[in-house]
């Protein structure tokens, strides 16, 4: 790869952090851009380093898209962007350092990590850079930029989700007092989303008023490098300079003892200081402290006002679609009917029935076309089959006895009727069929030996073909997992 000359290196930087402040602006490329320097530029590709391992992964993870066509846009195309950790610099990235100060915005110094001026980088006798001292994490470094999309008036409510909308809408409320809110409940119900909306909303009330949103990778990030770098106070003092504070997956930090110390410390200190502190897990307490939370602060979240968020059902995905359709700006017209289809469909979780939304309206988007239930199956079948290989045989026998009007228990039973010894058939069916499982699993949902599940089978192969009873349960059967849709279904209307 042929790389570019050092004035080419200078000029083309300093014209890509210039570009860098206007598309995001003078705070988040104080945050996370002003410490980058060109380490190589070729071609078609070009390497940026950065002073610490979180920030190259956060940039790597959240920025790379956009940095990648601000330089494609703005200096030369290129298709491949790499952030590699400063350890030491290439000569052609210290001949950029060295040029540090001429390569700093108009009216903006060159920032390090803790947002103050610093001197250019120090070049060791062989034309390496120094070692950097040990990075300093601040709040503002470590956040997560809110999504504006994620707002309450996004967010659809209904008897799954409103106790804990409520409480998150109290903090608005005045005189209300600044306790822990912890909310929890599975994944894909919309946590990350409440906790959002109070950041978003905060800020529209507030405009002087300071928030933070933070991951579990940002707090243990964060502490981590505090701990490192000796400056727990100061990054202390920094959250108690925030009015609101968000912390997201707190459970995903089980086991991280030091980590959690310090979260135990931030939460006493944000509580006594008056400020608000709102906390997102899938657990509730008690099941968080046996998962190896600290029991402290396990005991703090439910001091608090702990309130659970369950999965919502077909209504609730329904109304958040609408909401999804109605704000998005696409050429295509998704109907009613299409959306029916969706929340039908895909009933795992609200994460689940979304990313089905936002796949069709990827293949249908710049296209003046409207899209229907049979579209809608169409462009989604690949999901379909994802969805179809996560049923389990658990889930399968019990879509058998509703399909054949008995229990779980009548299938697993030793009675031979003919109802439920075909129910029986048609389970079989289905889980050797559809989900490919063995004679020998299939068997011990029945509590059977193979050779029985064999001929459950062989008599099932026989059926498929002349009954069509059999036939309309077997495909109630792979409608009820998830492996097929029955037509009269796919266009049926909401009511």
């Amino acid at each position: 790869m042929e790389s570019i000359s050092a004035s080419s290196a200078e000029e083309s930087f300093t014209l890509f952090r210039e570009t860098l402040i206007k598309r995001y602006g003078a705070a988040i490329f104080k945050s996370w851009f002003s410490d980058l320097l060109l380490d190589e530029a070729g071609d078609g590709s070009v390497t940026l380093s950065t002073e610490s391992d979180m920030r190259r992964d956060r940039l790597d993870q959240q920025f790379k898209l956009g940095l990648l066509r601000a330089w494609s846009e703005e200096i030369y195309p290129i298709n491949r962007l790499l952030f590699v950790k400063r350890d030491a610099l290439s000569a052609g990235a210290a001949r950029v350092a060295a040029m540090a100060p001429g390569l700093a915005a108009p009216g903006m110094a060159i920032s390090g990590p803790m947002g103050g001026e610093t001197a250019p980088a120090r070049i060791g006798l062989n034309g390496k850079a120094a070692r950097a001292e040990r990075w300093a994490p601040t709040l503002d470094e470590i956040a997560t930029p809110l999504d504006p999309r994620l707002t309450f008036d996004a967010f659809a409510v209904d008897e799954t989700n409103e106790v804990a909308a409520a409480a998150a809408r109290q903090i608005f409320l005045e005189g209300a007092p600044r306790e822990i809110i912890y909310v929890f409940g599975p994944s894909g119900v919309g946590k990350s989303h409440i906790l959002q909306a109070c950041g978003n909303e905060w800020s529209r009330r507030f405009p002087v008023g300071r928030s933070a949103y933070l991951t579990h990778n940002n707090v243990q990030n964060g502490c981590v490098g505090a701990l490192l770098s000796n400056s727990t106070m100061n990054l202390q003092r920094d959250f108690l300079s925030h009015d609101l504070v968000m912390i997201d997956d707190i459970h995903l930090l089980a086991g991280k003892k030091r980590t959690l110390d310090e979260v135990l410390n931030l939460m006493n200190a944000i509580v006594s200081a008056g400020k608000q502190i709102i906390v997102a897990g899938e657990l509730p307490p008690v099941a968080l402290a046996k998962s190896g939370v600290n029991e402290r602060l396990t005991d703090r979240l439910a001091g608090g006002l702990a309130v659970r968020v369950a999965p919502g059902g077909e209504a609730l995905r329904r109304e958040v679609l609408a909401k999804h359709r109605d704000g998005a700006d696409m050429a295509c017209r998704i109907t009613d009917e299409a959306l029916d289809l969706i929340a039908r469909l895909f009933s795992s979780s609200m994460r689940e029935c979304l990313g089905a939304f936002k796949q069709l309206a990827l293949v249908f988007k710049d296209r003046p076309v409207e899209i229907g239930a049979n579209e809608a199956l169409a462009a989604l079948q690949s999901r379909l089959g994802e969805r179809r290989r996560k049923a389990t045989l658990d889930e399968a026998l019990d879509a058998a006895a509703v399909a054949f009007d008995i229990t779980g228990e009548e299938i697993r039973g030793r009675a031979q009727p003919q109802r439920i010894a075909r129910a029986r058939h048609a389970f079989v069916y289905v889980a050797r069929k559809v989900l490919a499982e063995s004679y020998p699993r299939i068997a011990r949902v029945l509590g059977r030996d193979h050779t029985t599940a064999m001929s459950s089978y062989n008599r099932a192969e026989a059926l498929i073909v002349r009954d069509k009873a059999f036939q309309a349960g077997v495909a109630a059967i792979k409608v009820a997992i998830g492996a097929e849709f029955a037509a009269e279904e796919l266009i049926k209307t909401r009511a």
